[in-house]
């Protein structure tokens, strides 16, 4: 809600309507996060699906085969989907604030990738995306109180 809109209106009014704007940026941005994460775990749960019926196929045909597998579809609709949360939550909020939070997408992935497909992620893995969430932690702990 615009600032002319909140003229003149209670303070408990233009409270809530301040946090609504927050909120939704908040969950617009858990959205994105969520299904690009989907997105990418399924896409992998495809092509892992699909792999033993694409040997032999050139390269053009195993394109066409993987995106007619229906979880690599699936998938990549969640992502277009996660996407469009993206698109309203940069809309809200500054691109160098929300961006470093997308690298939420890489715990959940390899959390997804060693209890859904049994890779392994060696110490050294798990270390550095830890460094790297805590570094996502900082630039948003520095960030407090930007607005788009």
């Amino acid at each position: 809600m615009g600032t002319e809109a909140l003229a003149g209106k209670p303070a408990t009014q233009v409270f809530i309507a301040k946090q609504a704007e927050t909120i939704s940026w908040h969950w617009s941005a858990f959205a994105a996060i969520a299904l690009a994460s989907t997105g990418h775990l399924l896409i992998k749960f495809g092509l892992v699906a699909s792999a033993h019926t694409a040997v032999g196929l050139s390269t053009l045909a195993k394109i066409g085969h993987y995106l007619l597998e229906p979880a690599v579809a699936s998938g990549l609709a969640i992502y277009g989907v996660g996407t469009l949360f993206w698109i309203s939550a940069v809309s809200r909020r500054d691109i160098s604030f929300l961006y470093p939070i997308t690298a939420l997408n890489y715990v959940i992935v390899s959390l997804g990738g060693k209890y859904f497909f049994g890779e392994t992620v060696s110490p050294a893995r798990w270390a550095g995306i830890a460094v790297v969430v805590f570094g996502v932690a900082l630039l948003q702990l520095s960030s407090k109180g930007e607005r788009a």
